[in-house]
């Protein structure tokens, strides 16, 4: 047997190193689509042609560079061998391609170039001598005189950025051309049909046109003979694309004086790649030449590139030819191969055939003794169960006689305790000892009650007593019977019922115990702030039962122990510990089947759990010993339990409930800093405020403050001035000439309380000054003033309509900080992707410190301090400028008009047509 699989694996071995062969492959993102990088990707094609070894992956990013990246990483994913990119935006690709070039993969630029020496290779056109010849064919054309209007593309790429520069340079060597506007059209046809005219009009003797891009100048050509067919304007272009619409085409038609030739590279990048791959010498930097076609050359430029295409689908149809020979190579290959294989298979499975059938008579001969076995073990197990449900059963019994001997201690320590706490002359301190005691007894009590009755279920002794209740007002008693539970916990309980009243036979008692189980649950782990629900409602179709359900948000019961909490003695596993007995809801279900009802639970972690209680209207289901005559004398619920359980929440929970404030979640909750050398100081001060309402950090010394002032950012510093290590005044010294940090306000509690001691603290910066022994109320009452404060600064600057603020209660070296920083932006602001990282490189702060210090100056993220600063810049322009809403939002950094339009819009509630009218008028 073993033989035979090792062959077999030889065999699939074998035939996998034949199949096998050596292979690259190659990724290609391509920035954007069109016939220039159409014929880019033809030519690497065709290059790979007589490159066996190697194949081709092309992604089309549109444009997008968002998209870009996403493509770039599902090429390296996918394993590619080499990467060759075109990158759309230098900084938002050039990150990327340097991780991959760090992790070992080979990467080829094309086209364009990034502002980083992490890559393999470079192919493209050389963009600056491309500049350089089309100013010296315009000097030539127009005589070495006149006026020149350049249209750009986007800036952010490096062949716009080098024919910029290329143009500029040769130009400035012409004394008589004048280089008369720039057109920012981000390769953009539409900014060139919507700002040229405008341009044309201020400049009426222009004498040429220089585009970056054919279709660029294409559209200026539409411009120029719409404005001023009359007038003989120089029109250039780049790319030179042999294809409907190209470069080359605008020449034969007289669309555009001239093109230059922009290589694509396409050829040069797969030979390239080959010798990468294959570790052969190569050249980082591959520059390609460029030529000018005009109207002299244009007609064997066609014929050239006509015969090229014509080679082009010779080779093609010849590769086609190839690869469907080779096509029927490789299948009948395989096909061989899944012959010998399915060959191999067939005999094996004879062989594997004959063993199992030899197996399984074996096989039949155990199972018959290991049933005989089985059969005996069946037996024992049986004898084993019912010696465990007899020892069970003992233990029942010793628990209930040790409960019922219980019970007389503890209700001689109840009443004693009920007596001392109900003086009123007894001291607070040990009232509350008294009380905890009291409760404790109580809660023992209780389980023992539970226990009881459980064992009464248990020996079939406990019977109902039913009466005909209203069940709604059962319920709302219950209620107000936890009115002090949710006032402590803050938690809204709420019976909802579809009519107000609803009778019905049920032991009162009993469901009152079912009721408790099930609410003391729900608090128990409903957190603070929760809700609980009760609803009632009738169901099936007959309106025959009604349904009690039980509803919280609290962290809900996992469903691998839904099945199992009814069980007895089972307790759900919890983060703090086994959490009760694990018999309130045994007994809970019991005393609902006494009532021939049934009781389930449905629950979702982190969600919250419903119980649901299902009881039979009417009486037919009762016998005539079960019901009993209310008459006046209607049961109550024992009020005395659900009071004990209240007041265990109460004492539980009156440290916490020192001031009237409400809960705050914990991203809201501002971060208190208290540094004080002394303990008990430290916790009395602690004391003072909330911790529902604040985040309470300690520190022992000035230095150990200072370093949670680094780590945490904290809203409000409180601190000693007399300690070792380091003193508050130090403290507040660095504190407040740290840029970082000097807007956190800071108050300093001393035993020093002079005139001279309050002036030397408040010369350091300090907010407060508060001398020892200080009044509580009065140390609440300062943080929350300068806490309000700081909110009410955040609440001017998030004041968009004010153009021109006045920066009261901002330190000066906040303000000198906000105006650095609007500087900075205002000086890069045709840059639409100013970021946080390039702010705090600027700034010379981490990225964490300035979001949390612009955030807690102005209340503003990075990027919406930004966008203000921007927009207040527009709304200066649009009042002062004649420049039309296009050139405004590109000036300012915004990516596009629309986007400009729509965040005006949201800041001051009008376009900005609208406001350079109002302002205008």
């Amino acid at each position: 047997m073993k033989w035979i699989q090792i062959w077999l694996l030889g065999l699939l071995f074998f035939s996998f190193q034949v199949s096998a062969k050596d292979h690259f492959l190659i990724g290609f993102s391509q920035c954007s689509s069109g016939d220039w990088r159409d014929n880019m990707e033809r030519e690497m094609k065709r290059e790979l042609m007589f490159e066996n070894d190697m194949s081709l992956i092309v992604k089309y990013a549109e444009d997008n560079a968002n998209l870009q990246i996403k493509q770039i990483n599902q090429l390296v994913k996918n394993g590619i061998d080499l990467l060759i990119v075109a990158p759309i935006e230098t900084e938002a690709i050039q990150p990327l391609v340097e991780e991959i070039y760090k992790k070992g993969i080979p990467v080829i630029l094309i086209d364009r170039k990034i502002n980083s020496s992490h890559y393999s290779a470079y192919v493209g056109g050389d963009n600056l001598a491309i500049g350089n010849a089309a100013a010296i064919y315009i000097a030539d054309q127009i005589n070495h005189k006149g006026n020149v209007i350049e249209i750009l593309g986007a800036l952010s790429s490096s062949p716009a950025q080098e024919r910029m520069n290329g143009f500029q340079e040769a130009i400035a060597s012409e004394k008589g051309i004048h280089l008369v506007k720039r057109l920012y059209a981000n390769w953009n046809n539409q900014m060139v049909l919507d700002s040229l005219p405008l341009i044309l009009k201020e400049f009426t003797d222009v004498n040429a046109i220089y585009a970056h891009t054919d279709f660029l100048a294409a559209a200026a050509n539409a411009v120029v003979k719409a404005q001023c067919p009359d007038k003989d304007i120089k029109i250039i272009g780049v790319d030179g694309s042999p294809g409907p619409g190209g470069g080359i085409e605008l020449v034969e038609d007289g669309v555009i004086t001239a093109t230059l030739i922009y290589p694509t590279g396409g050829k040069q990048a797969i030979e390239i790649a080959g010798r990468i791959l294959r570790n052969k010498p190569f050249n980082k930097e591959n520059l390609l030449p460029t030529t000018v076609i005009d109207k002299n050359n244009v007609k064997i430029t066609r014929l050239q590139y006509n015969n090229i295409e014509i080679l082009q689908n010779d080779i093609e149809r010849s590769q086609g030819m190839l690869e469907l020979l080779g096509g029927k190579f490789r299948k009948q290959q395989v096909m061989l191969w899944v012959l010998l294989v399915f060959f191999a298979l067939v005999i094996v499975l004879i062989i594997l055939l004959y063993i199992a059938l030899k197996n399984k008579n074996l096989a039949n001969h155990r199972l018959e003794k290991q049933k005989e076995a089985i059969s005996l073990q069946n037996q024992e197990l049986k004898e084993i169960s019912e010696q465990l449900e007899e020892a069970t059963q003992s233990r029942l019994r010793f628990y209930t006689n040790i409960s019922h001997e219980f019970r007389t201690p503890l209700t001689l320590i109840i009443g004693p305790l009920d007596n001392l706490i109900k003086n009123k002359g007894l001291d607070a301190h040990l009232k509350q000892e008294l009380s905890v005691m009291h409760r404790n007894a109580v809660r023992l009590l209780r389980l023992i009650n539970q226990l009881m009755d459980f064992r009464k279920i248990e020996m079939k002794k406990m019977t109902l007593s039913a009466g005909n209740y209203d069940l709604i007002n059962f319920l709302k008693g219950i209620k107000e019977s936890f009115y002090e539970m949710t006032h402590q916990k803050g938690i809204h309980l709420d019976v909802e019922a579809s009519q107000p009243r609803l009778m019905m036979w049920f032991d009162w008692d009993k469901l009152d115990k079912v009721m408790f189980n099930l609410l003391s649950n729900a608090f128990k782990f409903t957190p603070n702030g929760g809700s609980i629900k009760i609803k009632v409602s009738l169901i099936s179709e007959d309106q025959e039962q009604v349904c009690i359900e039980v509803e919280d948000n609290g962290e809900g019961i996992a469903k691998d122990y839904l099945d199992k909490i009814f069980d007895r003695f089972f307790q759900v596993e919890h983060p703090g510990g086994f959490v009760g007995t694990g018999i309130g809801l045994t007994l809970s279900r019991e005393l609902i089947a006494l009532h021939k009802g049934k009781i389930e639970a449905e629950s979702t972690l982190g969600i919250g759990t419903v119980f649901k209680v299902y009881l039979p209207l009417g009486s037919a289901h009762l016998n005539q010993y079960e019901m009993i005559d209310v008459g006046q004398n209607q049961m109550r619920h024992d009020q005395a339990v659900i009071s004990e359980f209240n007041d265990t929440i109460s004492i539980e929970t009156d440290k916490e409930h020192n001031e009237e404030n409400s809960f705050l979640s914990e991203e809201e909750k501002p971060v208190l800093l208290i540094v004080e050398d002394e303990p008990d100081i430290r916790q009395y001060i602690k004391s003072c405020f909330n911790e529902r309402n604040f985040l309470i950090l300690e520190a022992e010394n000035g230095s150990e403050g200072y370093k949670k002032v680094e780590e945490e950012g904290p809203d409000m510093i409180i601190s000693d001035v007399m300690m070792p290590v380091m003193d508050g005044l130090e403290l507040t010294h660095k504190v407040k000439n740290d840029i970082k940090y000097c807007h956190i306000p800071l108050i300093l509690l001393t035993a020093k309380s002079s005139l001279d001691h309050m002036m030397e603290g408040l010369e350091e910066g300090a907010d407060g000054y508060i001398p020892k022994p200080f009044n509580k109320e009065h140390l609440q009452l300062r943080v929350r003033k300068l806490l309000e404060n700081q909110r009410r600064i955040q609440d001017k600057y998030q004041d968009s309509l004010m153009v021109k603020r006045e920066e009261k209660g901002i330190n000066r070296i906040d303000k000198k900080f906000l105006a650095e920083l609007r500087a900075i932006i205002l000086q890069d602001r045709s840059d639409a992707k100013v970021n946080v990282e390039d702010l705090s490189a600027k700034v010379g702060m981490s990225r964490v410190h300035l979001y949390r210090k612009i955030k807690k100056i102005t209340g503003l993220s990075v990027s919406e301090f930004v966008n203000s600063t921007k927009l207040k810049e527009a709304l200066i322009l649009l009042r002062n400028t004649d420049k039309n809403v296009a050139e405004i939002a590109y000036e300012v950094g915004f990516s596009s008009p629309s986007y400009f339009t729509r965040c005006f819009k949201d800041a001051y509630q009008m376009s900005p047509s609208a406001y350079r009218e109002q302002s205008v008028s």
